[in-house]
């Protein structure tokens, strides 16, 4: 009887920085992640695939003078299989859009019509 032997061979995978935030905040409640990553303001619609997992919450003032809040997260979903097909997504893991939300989400946003002050 002969004997056989075996060779293990050990495969090392380091992640990156980004991979290890990606997980640490993928761990967080609702809540945690609100206190981390606080509503914002800007000055245009975004989304951004690093901002993927934060439960940001983004307010911004469109061109009709109505103010726009949405959950990053949910809208990004939803624009998810479109931006992916989409070269400046691919290229840049960004997009925005200075005028208005896009109308296929616009339904998962709050949207406040903002007085015109008349001085």
């Amino acid at each position: 009887m002969s004997k056989l032997k075996k060779e293990v061979e050990v495969i090392e995978v380091v992640k990156s920085s980004k991979e290890l935030i990606a997980e640490a905040i993928a761990k967080l409640s609702p809540e945690d992640l609100a206190l981390i990553y606080p509503p914002i303001e800007r000055a245009n619609f975004v989304v951004r695939k690093s901002w993927l997992g934060r439960n940001q919450v983004i307010t911004f003032v469109n061109n009709k003078n109505q103010r726009i809040t949405y959950n990053h997260d949910e809208v990004l979903r939803v624009m998810l299989p479109k931006l992916n097909l989409m070269p400046c997504w691919i290229k840049r893991e960004y997009w925005s859009q200075s005028t208005d939300m896009p109308a296929n989400v616009r339904h998962l946003a709050k949207v406040e019509v903002l007085e015109v002050s008349a001085e």
